[in-house]
């Protein structure tokens, strides 16, 4: 298996913005831990790759697979050519990250982690929960899989059910009847791509781990303390069995973000942190320091 990750340059969004996203996967050892088994490439899609570092490779936007929509360009990677020629791209993980997602120690299991080819349920994890039923129906009928980030915490405002704009996840073409059946009709009166993509996905969402994905909200302080407490609330009744981290079992008492403490900052529970908000990521000292 390969793995690509790639990032949508869209308006507002400079390519410095997309060289430091790729920048902070490195620091991460993300290509060292992939080894040869693994090999990771990234990718940015955009209408000017000008600026993008030499080891980010251009996907020029192809207008015509979106109606013009700069939201739904994404749509087109589920069926574009870079990404999806040849025989091994069958087998490869293409991932959407969005370049406000910042990665924590241990986040390469989380996005190198194995994703089944459609309707390959023997390849599934082994706390996947679904029935002898479901798993038949899936086998049968080939359905193909997509990661999403699972939202553990009240999301006012949101029309989705994941958070399919921070991470998505998908192998080869396994997507491809939802780009070649989108009309222009989908992309009109402001309609949201996430939303589209979830209605239109036919096949078996795979959960992330419990609060494997958090946002922080940039410079605001009281929405980040509720987050702390619904933590305690929605999360923290879950362990120890839910627990995953291979480290000292005392990091399980930590709060969710560990504000003025010696030595947290978020819970190692957590692998990868969405910085919510139109605020320049770096406006906000807390995240400044430990997360981007």
């Amino acid at each position: 298996m390969a793995t690509n990750i790639i990032m949508h340059k869209k308006e507002g969004v400079s390519s410095e913005i997309i060289n430091e996203s790729f920048i902070r996967l490195l620091k991460k050892r993300i290509i060292m831990v992939g080894g040869e088994h693994n090999p990771v490439k990234f990718y940015c899609l955009a209408k000017d790759g000008t600026g993008l570092m030499d080891n980010i490779t251009h996907i020029p936007v192809d207008e015509a697979k979106s109606f013009g929509s700069e939201d739904f360009e994404v749509i087109q990677l589920f069926h574009e050519p870079l990404l999806q020629t040849g025989e091994s791209a069958n087998f490869e993980k293409n991932v959407i990250w969005n370049p406000r997602l910042m990665p924590l120690d241990l986040c390469q299991t989380a996005i190198l982690g194995n994703m089944p080819n459609a309707g390959e349920i023997r390849e599934l994890p082994h706390d996947h929960g679904m029935d002898i039923e479901t798993l038949t129906t899936i086998s049968d009928k080939k359905l193909p899989f997509i990661e999403m980030p699972h939202k553990w915490w009240d999301s006012e405002g949101d029309i989705t059910e994941y958070k399919g704009e921070w991470y998505t996840a998908f192998i080869g073409k396994d997507l491809i009847e939802i780009q070649l059946t989108l009309t222009q009709e989908d992309t009109t009166d402001d309609k949201n791509v996430w939303k589209h993509i979830e209605d239109k996905f036919k096949g078996v969402v795979l959960p992330t781990k419990l609060a494997q994905f958090s946002p922080y909200y940039l410079n605001a302080q009281e929405k980040n303390e509720d987050l702390n407490a619904q933590y305690e609330e929605k999360i923290r009744p879950y362990y120890p069995t839910e627990w995953y981290p291979p480290i000292h079992d005392d990091e399980m008492e930590a709060p969710l973000f560990s504000f003025d403490h010696e030595w947290r900052d978020v819970t190692k529970q957590v692998r990868l942190i969405y910085l919510e908000g139109e605020d320049d990521i770096k406006s906000d000292l807390y995240a400044r320091l430990w997360f981007t």
